[in-house]
């Protein structure tokens, strides 16, 4: 992640990332600013999907992060600069390579009133370690060999070698911290155990799929909500979603299908802001079983993806065509983009071709095809429509494959069991803008297991030293040679297939401003971020 950039405008190489990067409107007239004593009794905000848990290391997701960023936090924040802030920790400390220290803040209470204390943090932490928890955010705790209170107010890490990656942890949701008592309780996250945090905001009511109702509280320790009362609702349709803003029954929604932005502009009582969101949509193919773990499968899976097709029909534009995994832009702070694209044009690459996609299928051991069914949730705003296309260009090479089309919750539970996981469509944001984030997620063998990102089954000894190097050194150029050698056997064994990296956009009624949307929209505690009147 970058650091000391100037707060409310955040730039990793030149991009953009606050909702100061693109703001369109049509027919707005100027409101007045809104001042700090202003309140706003509630709103109503949409969201594709709402999980059946609340419950955030069994159902880790961007949609339940709107919502639980605003009931948790960790000990620290990302800041509108997407820099390291302090929050319920009011200092941290990184006292030797492999020794991180955090200073709880004073003061600070969960949604119940009972104070936060060391043993929270540390029960969290380790719950996330435990191999009995199921936690979907294992992975990141990987490098952890300790977590113990060393103070009331104190809680010390010990890494088991030093790791890029850890310092990001305490501040996404993965180190979202969780009462202690509350984590003994197999219920946690149900409407009978609402999960309890040090946020701004406190759960009041959960009907699982269908929405939650969180309130403000008085006694947060940081700056008091504009908002006294947030209703979220699953509305998956595209289309019922813009009716209803339409209607006056939402005020704002994420996740908005860039593809849309024309007729959600249209109905004149909205904003629409956009920003990169470094996110990667994929597809993910299992070299531990046929028909995936023959190459020229893959290669033939490669060829038949027509990402610039693709970012025109779904994008209008609005996103690039990916050579791979990540962004360019993630690479800040290890090379620039266009050092990074200049790197990316010499790896091997598939561009969209039938003809040669069927060539490598005849060189594979299935030259007559295979029949294939891809699940695919319905609540992502391009999942469906980006496996229509590949389906019927994979049908034109012999591949007999099918969508299975099923909600957002049922889909990640069944890519997190790891079992038959053949052909799946991924999308993936980031946990932080830091290089490593998307490779050791889906290129680790670590992580290739169940609860763990790597879909694939993708696993190399090499690419695991290269990884190891661009966690452990702090060097650029160590880190940057080592990357480029995982992307390099990346690519060559096709350990994905990148689609397409997408700009973010997000809808909000005109009488309603908020100042500070970046890329981690589902990290930060969005309602306290510059939401406020006009």
């Amino acid at each position: 992640m970058a650091i000391g950039l100037t707060r409310r405008r955040a730039m990793l190489n030149g991009v953009a990332l606050t909702a100061a990067a693109v703001v369109m409107t049509r027919g707005l007239s100027i409101a007045p600013s809104a001042r700090a004593e202003e309140q706003i009794e509630s709103i109503t905000w949409a969201l594709p999907s709402i999980p059946d848990t609340l419950f955030i290391p069994h159902a880790w997701t961007t949609y339940i992060g709107a919502i639980m960023s605003l009931v948790q936090e960790g000990p620290l924040a990302f800041g509108d600069d997407l820099a390291l802030k302090p929050a319920s920790a009011d200092k941290w400390e990184q006292v030797d390579p492999t020794t991180v220290k955090y200073h709880l803040r004073s003061g600070v209470k969960f949604g119940d009133g009972s104070p936060l204390t060391a043993d929270d943090i540390v029960a969290t932490f380790t719950y996330h370690m435990s191999p009995d928890s199921g936690s979907q955010l294992a992975s990141f705790y990987n490098s952890v060999a300790t977590v113990e209170a060393t103070a009331p107010d104190e809680v010390t890490v010990k890494l088991k070698a030093p790791n890029v990656q850890f310092a990001y942890t305490a501040a996404h949701m993965a180190g979202f911290v969780l009462k202690k008592e509350q984590l003994a309780d197999k219920n946690i996250g149900t409407p009978e155990v609402l999960p309890l945090g040090t946020g701004p905001y406190k759960l009041v009511e959960f009907v699982p799929t269908d929405h939650v109702i969180l309130e403000a509280r008085d006694d947060y320790w940081g700056p008091k909500p504009v908002v006294k009362r947030i209703t979220f609702h699953a509305i998956p349709d595209r289309q019922a979603r813009l009716l209803a803003m339409q209607n006056g029954d939402i005020d704002g929604t994420f996740d908005l299908a860039i593809s849309d932005v024309d007729q959600w502009k249209a109905l004149g009582n909205v904003d629409i802001v956009t920003a990169p969101s470094l996110g990667m949509y994929a597809l993910t193919l299992d070299h531990s079983v046929p028909p995936f773990d023959d190459i020229h499968v893959r290669r033939a899976v490669a060829h038949a993806v027509d990402r610039e097709g693709l970012v025109k029909a779904l994008l209008k534009g609005n996103g690039e065509a990916a050579t791979a995994l990540n962004p360019p832009e993630m690479w800040s702070g290890v090379l620039p983009p266009d050092e990074v694209r200049a790197f990316y044009a010499t790896l091997p690459s598939y561009p969209f071709d039938l003809v040669k996609a069927k060539a490598e299928l005849a060189q594979s051991g299935h030259p007559d095809g295979f029949d294939v069914t891809i699940p695919a949730p319905t609540a992502d705003p391009y999942m469906i429509n980006i496996m229509q296309s590949v389906v019927e260009n994979l049908k034109q090479i012999g591949i007999r494959a099918s969508i299975q089309e099923i909600d957002n919750n049922t889909w990640l539970a069944q890519y997190f069991r790891h079992e038959n996981l053949g052909m799946q469509i991924m999308a993936y944001y980031p946990d932080f803008a830091d290089a490593v984030n998307y490779p050791y997620l889906f290129f680790s063998s670590a992580t290739a297991v169940k609860d763990g990102m790597n879909g694939s089954n993708f696993k190399n000894a090499e690419v695991d030293a290269f990884l190891k190097v661009a966690n452990e050194k702090a060097d650029p150029k160590a880190r940057a040679d080592a990357l480029k050698g995982v992307f390099k056997i990346a690519n060559e064994e096709v350990a994905v297939v990148p689609i397409f990296w997408p700009a973010s956009a997000m809808a909000i009624n005109n009488e309603y401003k908020l100042t500070g949307y970046t890329a981690f929209w589902y990290n930060i505690p969005w309602a306290i971020r510059g939401f406020g009147l006009k």
